[in-house]
């Protein structure tokens, strides 16, 4: 078994794909929608409290990572104006569905119903850029993705509960990653 402090460089990894992705802002190469990157930013954030109050211990710092990233994304994407993906009126349908989750959330006693809550708002937090990514995947950076991917990877195998708590979240992150690194890889459709 992998000793559980690889969770936290499996962590690290991820978190240096997001730089990646920040550093590509940056310079105007990928192109953030704010909404997703905000919301990202914002529900790990959830998850690892959920986790801390659950006495989670190394794994649930890569959930804090994997939150921390995503917020100098979207500050970045406010820097160069090149970086910017016009928002439409479903990310603020979706935004919504997320804050919708947040209030459920906020309203539980429950940590692990918090978690999978926040997943799920996680996961309407996504849809605008696995729309962006599947009409416009030049739009992303495939390699960014497919760093976090990696270290998410890691993160899991060194997991040594397995429950909701402790893989939920990984889990969720590792699949993420995955399929939008996949979706990033392709040619842009009709090209």
């Amino acid at each position: 078994m992998i000793p559980e402090y690889f969770a936290l460089i499996g962590g690290l990894v991820g978190t240096l794909g997001g730089f990646y992705y920040l550093y590509r802002t940056l310079i105007g190469k990928t192109k953030p929608n704010r909404v997703t990157w905000f919301m990202w930013a914002l529900f790990p954030m959830i998850a690892f409290v959920a986790q801390l109050s659950q006495g989670v211990g190394t794994v649930a710092w890569v959930t804090f990572f994997s939150g921390l990233t995503p917020l100098l994304i979207f500050l970045a994407s406010f820097v160069n104006k090149e970086a910017y993906w016009k928002t439409k009126v479903t990310d603020y349908f979706l935004l919504s569905a997320s804050l919708v989750s947040l209030w459920l959330w906020s309203i539980t006693d429950n940590a692990n119903i918090a978690l999978a809550i926040a997943i799920l708002a996680d996961v309407f937090a996504a849809v605008p850029t696995y729309q962006k990514a599947w009409s416009h995947p030049q739009s992303e950076s495939w390699v960014a993705y497919a760093i976090s991917t990696a270290g998410f990877f890691l993160s899991l195998l060194a997991i040594q509960t397995y429950n909701l708590q402790n893989v939920g979240f990984v889990l969720y992150v590792l699949l993420l990653n995955g399929s939008l690194a996949l979706l990033s890889a392709r040619k842009s459709p009709g090209r």
